[in-house]
């Protein structure tokens, strides 16, 4: 259990981007071929990476990055939590948008935020600009920071991720990510459980994402290991639907491009399952699991970061991440000491001024019912 809210939220974020930057050197890769690679058939150490052919960004486009480096996943989170510290509070599609317009460097994302971009400079409304966007992951490996500012309310976090995941994704995409959201709120309540989060994302789901994760439980519940849910789940789960073009590269139609949320979140809720919430294994089962396991390692930190707090975290993987990233932090904040600590440090202010904004309802709402 975390130790304290700032724990909890460091635990989130820094969990989340350790996950993102130790399964990047083997996104795309199948589970199989991480277990041949690796001596003890896992990925355990934080890796060298380089732009990969998947097309997700390890680091900045074109450049060798040292071990530590984080994807687009986090650095697209990281605009997220500087969005709602700014607004002071829960955000809207605007507030991440005005961000995404200042901020948003193309050379450290994917071609949906790309496509995302375009549409937000001509002035398409932030409210929809996900619309007919590529369906990958890109809301549901972002979405976070929704769930740390509504904390212990795993309903609001699902509405205000459903909302903020249409600026850049549609469709099941957006349903897997206001899960997600709801997962990593639940995750804040006091006694939560890997049981009680899965719970609470199996309550806030659309009929499509519930019957992905009841699907992948099923399997998960039914295995003795990981690797069992690992050939259970690529028999039985994989996302196929992925338009992945003949003409790239060498095609086969037995063997599938990375899958969209309906992938994603059922593979984070088994290895939380099997992992018991553990944040060092889950990180490290998360991106053994090929596919698009940088996401769901990122995804699976963010959760049991929550569970368990950054004091419960590898401290090596810690100051490898934080030491590797300064630039992006010294680019996104103009300060060369900003990292994910003092970002923890500033959502809890959030939270503190959440928690202002909560009080000044509820007196009034008791004021309104008095008379």
């Amino acid at each position: 259990m975390a130790k304290d809210i700032l724990d909890a939220v460091y635990g989130c974020l820094i969990g989340g981007a350790i996950g993102d930057s130790l399964g990047a050197p083997v996104e795309g890769w199948y589970w199989n071929e991480v277990r041949e690679k690796y001596a003890d058939g896992r990925i355990t150490e934080l890796e060298p990476g380089t732009r990969g052919n998947t097309g997700a960004t390890y680091g900045m486009q074109g450049k060798t990055t040292p071990p530590g480096c984080f994807t687009d996943d986090t650095t697209m989170r990281q605009y997220m939590c500087l969005a709602i510290v700014r607004k002071g509070g829960r955000i809207t599609p605007d507030d991440f948008a005005a961000v995404l317009l200042e901020k948003l460097n193309t050379n450290r994302v994917w071609l949906n935020e790309h496509i995302m971009l375009t549409k937000l400079r001509i002035g398409m409304n932030p409210w929809d600009a996900g619309k007919g966007n590529p369906p990958a992951g890109c809301a549901t490996m972002c979405i976070a920071p929704i769930g740390i500012v509504n904390a212990g309310d795993p309903a609001q976090a699902y509405q205000d991720a459903f909302n903020i995941a249409f600026v850049n994704q549609d469709n099941e995409n957006r349903d897997g990510a206001a899960t997600t959201a709801a997962g990593v709120a639940a995750a804040f309540l006091p006694g939560a459980t890997v049981d009680s989060v899965i719970e609470a994302m199996m309550q806030h789901s659309s009929f499509v994402i519930k019957r992905s994760l009841i699907l992948g439980m099923d399997l998960a519940t039914s295995s003795q290991s990981i690797d069992e849910f690992a050939q259970k789940f690529y028999d039985k789960m994989l996302d196929w639907t992925w338009p992945f073009p003949p003409h790239r590269g060498q095609w086969n139609k037995d063997r599938y491009f990375s899958g969209s949320s309906l992938e994603i979140v059922p593979i984070v809720a088994g290895i939380l399952h099997l992992t018991n919430g553990d944040v060092n294994q889950g990180i490290i089962e998360a991106a053994s699991m090929g596919r698009d396991c940088d996401t769901t390692a990122a995804v699976v930190g963010n959760i049991a970061g929550v569970l368990q707090g950054a004091s419960a975290i590898r401290q090596d993987w810690i100051e490898t991440v934080e030491n590797a990233n300064t630039d992006f932090f010294e680019e996104l904040e103009g300060d060369p000491n900003a990292n994910f600590y003092s970002m923890a440090q500033r959502l809890v202010d959030v939270l503190r001024s959440e928690a202002q904004t909560a009080q000044a309802r509820a007196n009034f709402l008791n004021t309104l019912v008095s008379q």
